[in-house]
């Protein structure tokens, strides 16, 4: 695989992912609003009421489970990974879905750094590490920033 290949299939794979990611979240924050919005319409606000709620952590935690084997090392993640107790909206890789701008820096034979800039009213950037372990290419981990800030935020995947 030459380089224009190389750095096309690792956007791909990039991108795949995080608009995997989101799709996942939105979705499941979707129908979480919907519960809450029917629970609150079958209770009058003067009562208490305790109503079954559906467990959506366990929810999100099975669905985004086939991402890390798809797409992320295969490394011990202490906070994040595949077992997560939020989402919400944003959803997590908000604007990839639509990319203002892709780069990608090819390290080293073995490490690739994806650049994502979008479009959102936050200017949400991301910079993906992507790492060539057993020839396959795998994320690592990834950082972001806001309204054009100069340094990165490490964040917990």
């Amino acid at each position: 695989m030459n380089d224009i290949e190389l750095k096309a299939y690792l956007t791909q794979r990039v991108l795949s992912f995080s608009q995997s990611w989101n799709e996942i979240e939105n979705n499941l924050y979707a129908k979480y609003q919907a519960e809450e919005e029917a629970l609150r319409k079958a209770v009058p606000e003067t009562e208490f009421h305790y109503a079954e709620r559906t467990d959506w952590f366990a929810l999100l935690n099975e669905q985004i489970s086939p991402l890390f084997d798809g797409f992320c090392t295969d490394k011990p993640r202490v906070y994040g990974g595949k077992v997560r107790n939020s989402f919400g909206f944003p959803s997590k890789f908000n604007g990839c879905d639509h990319p203002l701008e892709l780069l990608v820096n090819l390290k080293h034979k073995s490490r690739a750094e994806i650049y994502v800039k979008t479009n959102t009213h936050f200017e949400d950037e991301y910079l993906f590490i992507v790492l060539k372990k057993a020839d396959e290419w795998r994320i690592d981990s990834y950082k972001n920033r806001r309204y054009g800030n100069e340094k990165w935020s490490t964040q917990i995947l």
